[in-house]
């Protein structure tokens, strides 16, 4: 990956500095635009096959399908990539790092949907009873002091991770390869679970940007003013 390039921010740091110097003399923390490029090269119009997530079931919802109705929303959002209107295919029952080099599956991929890139994705989404006694600080009402007690919390955890592949169509190459990992504990809130993968997923979108379109992150720097 190569190194973040410096933007047209700079003016900003100049500007800011002419401010700031009024102020007082010393090292001054001042925030900088950096380009970061993507991960994998793509062009504009190039047609995207997002496959069936392999995931594991759910009584109430198919989180296969929830994930991959995330990831063609996000990239057709996010890109000007063509996300093909196609029904998902599955992906072969593999572990990941025999899935991700498994090229002869991913160029026939290629070939019968006629795409230029294909993404693939693992999910695990687990929910968890996290209840349990913990130890907190109040301040009493009828004395106003803070005093120390140990209450039972209904709290549930959710962890989502997403393991994703980014493969060249013509000959199944792997091209990127990424897992990505979000965890909540939930306590007297909305805990439905389709609700929550949502939520967890949505932490996921600057990663995926990321791999396909140069993303912009202000980053401090510190120089010194006189």
């Amino acid at each position: 990956m190569s190194r973040p390039i410096l933007r047209s921010g700079l003016v900003l740091v100049a500007l800011t500095l002419g401010a700031m110097g009024a102020i007082r003399a010393g090292w001054q923390r001042v925030p900088v635009e950096v380009v970061v490029p993507p991960k994998i090269e793509t062009t504009a119009g190039e047609r995207v096959l997002v496959t069936l997530t392999r995931a594991d079931e759910h009584p109430l919802f198919n989180i296969g399908q929830e994930v991959t109705r995330w990831l063609r929303r996000e990239i057709s959002r996010s890109t000007a990539l063509e996300v093909l209107d196609v029904p998902p295919p599955q992906i072969p029952e593999q572990r990941p790092e025999v899935l991700a080099v498994n090229d002869v599956f991913w160029k026939r991929l290629g070939e019968d949907f006629e795409a230029d890139l294909i993404v693939a994705a693992i999910a695990d989404y687990r929910i968890e009873d996290r209840s349990g006694f913990v130890t907190e600080d109040y301040v009493s009402d009828l004395t106003g002091q803070t005093v120390r007690r140990t209450v039972f919390r209904d709290r549930t955890g959710y962890l989502l991770r997403l393991q994703v592949f980014f493969l060249q169509g013509d000959n199944g190459a792997l091209l990127h390869m990424d897992t990505w990992e979000e965890e909540r504990v939930l306590e007297g809130e909305d805990r439905e679970d389709l609700h929550v993968l949502f939520r967890l997923l949505e932490m996921f979108s600057t990663d995926l940007q990321g791999v396909l379109v140069s993303t912009t992150v202000a980053e401090p720097r510190f120089i010194w003013v006189e």
